[in-house]
């Protein structure tokens, strides 16, 4: 199944976050705004079952919350200002539900990367509700979605509750059995950590009719190599440095 696309061949990586706080609503309206039609996020579970982006397990970096995401509510971590941390003109910006996140690429035609960011023992519970948020909004064929997670195990919950849906495997290093891996899960693409690929571990997953796609790439002489490499996209904090090469 290649029903995958990225022109320009660029991923805005959580939201164009060079120019925004990470994982908020602004920061995939500022990719939006330049020209990039991809963006990704990571979606967690608060303590009430709600499906939120967020990225870190604490709230202590990019809130003015402290402790653990898990161990409230969304009633209170919508409370919290996201944006304030990056710069005082983002002051009350929230953490968005995936539900906003959702509603925003169907006001907008833009495609997501959704890594499932699971705490060990709740990936089930995740994906059941990530899938319920789905299957709403799009269907069981929801073609401007890839979804990914370092959570094999999640993979494997998408797969069982979205057996339609796109999955792409993450590799932060090369892994013996990762091939295994993704043929049982009929991925879609690998997204690899740009730091381990080089020409010919690329042209070889190319020659396998495999979408590659690096992450997280601000650099343009990075991005130009791995374009003549044959990546089909990379993700960036700063899409637009990329997209001017």
């Amino acid at each position: 199944m290649d029903t995958l696309s990225f022109q320009p061949p660029i991923i805005a990586h959580r939201g164009a976050s060079a120019y925004a706080p990470e994982n908020t609503l602004i920061a995939f309206v500022k990719a939006a705004q330049l020209g990039i039609r991809w963006i990704e996020c990571d979606v967690m579970q608060a303590a009430c079952g709600e499906a939120i982006i967020f990225h870190d397990e604490t709230l202590d970096r990019t809130t003015n919350g402290k402790g653990y995401v898990e161990r409230y509510p969304y009633t209170y971590l919508q409370s919290l200002d996201a944006g304030s941390w990056f710069d005082p003109i983002f002051s009350g910006e929230r953490i968005p539900t995936l539900r906003a996140l959702l509603e925003f690429l169907q006001n907008t035609a833009m495609h997501a990367n959704i890594e499932i960011k699971a705490l060990p023992g709740q990936e089930d519970a995740l994906v059941k509700i990530v899938a319920k948020e789905i299957m709403t909004h799009f269907g069981e064929r929801a073609n401007n979605i890839l979804f990914s997670s370092f959570s094999v195990a999640a993979l494997y919950a998408l797969r069982r509750y979205l057996p339609h849906c796109q999955i792409g495997l993450l590799l932060h290093e090369w892994e013996a059995d990762w091939e295994k891996t993704y043929d049982s899960l009929h991925c879609v693409s690998l997204h690899i950590n740009h730091e381990i690929i080089f020409s010919d571990i690329a042209h070889q997953l190319k020659k396998d009719n495999k979408i590659v796609l690096c992450y997280t790439v601000n650099d343009p002489a990075r991005a130009t190599e791995l374009y003549s490499f044959g990546v089909d996209a990379v993700f960036s904090d700063a899409p637009d440095r990329i997209l001017m090469i």
